[in-house]
């Protein structure tokens, strides 16, 4: 059996690592096993379940909360396992943090994949240090991968790398009108209110305050209108109170991190997605994959845009704008189940596994090979 290491920042319920999961779960159990390496130390819904199911979660400090002691324990923790993987999977947004496959490098994993799962960083050192990493990373991976190319793009410039697709349980995602109905009521949403849903963490990047502004502007239209915001993070609480300020907050749910995002998105009439820059959002296949129209910011790539239900729009355009946009969309739209677009165009997970176990299973390569 071959022993594969995902390593990460965290494992909450977010999108590069609900893709982690969703690689972890279909995953061939006789001829692999996976196990983690964070760099944080708490436990979630998705570290439980990789211990229940016989597999492994190290944790090592963060680099933001000891550089020295990152790279300490980093060194120990390969000196000690790296004999044991076959393989080494590194999801990130920038390459800031590529030091464990320095030292996968250093002590011989035979096969060290980064993973580009973003097109920009915060702040003016983040790029400049991802920028002065690139050569770096062309020395110590034998894998380039990437979920669109425009994260190909930013993660290893002119390098060759080769675009992974975001796979997703289409069978979770299909739309359904009974269980539609019955997440609505369990809501307590009321057939005629039009509902939309983002899933985000509360980070600068998403945009909530225009989300919230585009939501403000579009109840001024439609009275009878709720935003779902499903996520957590370091800009909920400010969020919230923006929402107060707006005087939105009896329509809007903040509705924390939550497990069954799938039906969630049953409920809702449209996704609505302002972000700064994404790499190509997990979320977005999903909510495709829904039938739900997709009202995104047009610094997303287009390789997110599977169906015809994704429409751009500029984050130079006003609130009301956007809420006028949203307004004739959900005039006009008729919602049909879209799963058969989204497995042909090679994004369920399926495909996705049995991709990455060619590459798993590859003892020693320092070709990226065609996907």
């Amino acid at each position: 059996m071959s022993r594969i290491l995902f390593i990460a920042q965290y494992l909450n319920r977010n999108g590069t690592e609900a893709f982690m999961m969703s690689v972890f779960r279909g995953l061939d159990r006789e001829c692999y096993q996976a196990d983690f390496l964070l760099f944080s130390q708490g436990e979630t819904d998705y570290t439980r379940e990789v211990e229940a199911r016989g597999c492994k979660v190290y944790r090592v400090c963060s680099r933001r909360e000891s550089f020295l002691g990152w790279h300490r324990q980093l060194h120990a923790f390969f000196k000690e396992h790296a004999h044991e993987y076959a393989a080494v999977h590194f999801c990130g947004n920038s390459l800031t943090s590529i030091a464990p496959l320095f030292y996968a490098w250093c002590f011989g994993v035979p096969v060290r994949i980064a993973h580009a799962h973003n097109s920009s960083a915060r702040g003016i050192h983040n790029r400049v240090l991802h920028l002065l990493k690139r050569g770096f990373a062309r020395r110590i991976c034998t894998h380039h991968f990437a979920c669109s190319e425009k994260a190909a793009r930013w993660f290893f410039g002119d390098s060759p790398s080769v675009i992974v697709r975001n796979g997703i349980d289409v069978d979770a995602f299909t739309y359904d009108e009974a269980q539609r109905q019955r997440m609505r009521d369990g809501l307590q949403l009321a057939p005629t209110t039009h509902v939309w849903c983002h899933v985000g963490r509360f980070v600068e990047e998403k945009n909530h305050k225009f989300l919230l502004e585009t939501f403000a502007a579009y109840l001024q239209r439609e009275a009878d209108a709720c935003l779902l915001l499903v996520g957590e993070g370091p800009l909920m609480d400010a969020m919230q109170a923006y929402a107060v300020g707006l005087g939105i907050a009896d329509k809007v749910r903040f509705l924390g991190l939550r497990s069954d995002v799938p039906q969630i998105l049953q409920a809702a009439d449209c996704f609505v997605m302002p972000s700064h820059f994404e790499g190509l959002p997990y979320v977005l296949i999903e909510a495709q994959c829904a039938g739900l129209p997709c009202i995104i910011s047009d610094v997303i790539s287009t390789d997110i845009r599977i169906t015809p239900n994704v429409i751009y729009q500029s984050l130079e355009q006003s609130a009301d704008a956007w809420a006028r946009t949203i307004q004739d969309v959900l005039a006009h739209y008729v919602r049909v189940d879209t799963s058969d677009i989204i497995r042909q165009a090679g994004y369920s997970i399926q495909s996705t596994v049995e991709y990455l176990e060619t590459v798993y299973g590859q003892a020693s390569s320092t070709q990226t090979p065609s996907a």
